[in-house]
């Protein structure tokens, strides 16, 4: 049986007005946080993946959270671990966050940069992403290392 994330989310609602009525004030993120907990997982993104109902579930993930990957950001070499995932809006689209070890110098001037430890991108089932540059190619594309 899958749970709604509109069920998990009224828990969350739940939890944070009786913890309130209790003195202890705290946010919706934190009361969500509180729920993916209770329900066994590190944090709300990875439960509310898994709470979508059957007839939602991608057809295949190309990628799970804590895979090594490795691949190019703006045409620069990267590797990494996927932080976390989400399907996005459209179908076969994920939401990943990617947290890069070394850091990428994501700007493509010459004349400057500027590293980033992580960043969230849509990618889809190839791992490339569906963001353009002005070159007609993906800003990221990633394989499992």
């Amino acid at each position: 049986m899958t749970i709604q994330s509109s069920d998990l989310k009224t828990h969350a609602r739940r939890l944070r007005t009786a913890l309130g009525e209790d003195g202890i004030a705290i946010t919706h993120s934190q009361a969500l946080e509180l729920v993916a907990r209770q329900h066994g997982e590190r944090d709300w993104n990875t439960l509310s993946a898994q709470s979508r109902p059957l007839a939602e579930a991608p057809t295949s993930v190309p990628f799970a959270v804590g895979d090594a990957v490795s691949g190019t950001f703006n045409g620069k070499p990267a590797r990494g671990h996927v932080h976390g995932i989400a399907q996005t809006i459209k179908p076969d689209l994920w939401r990943l966050t990617v947290a890069f070890n070394p850091p990428v110098d994501v700007v493509t001037s010459p004349l400057f940069s500027a590293e980033r430890r992580r960043v969230e991108i849509v990618v889809g089932a190839d791992g490339r992403s569906r963001r353009l540059t002005g070159t007609e190619t993906g800003v990221m594309e990633l394989a499992r290392a």
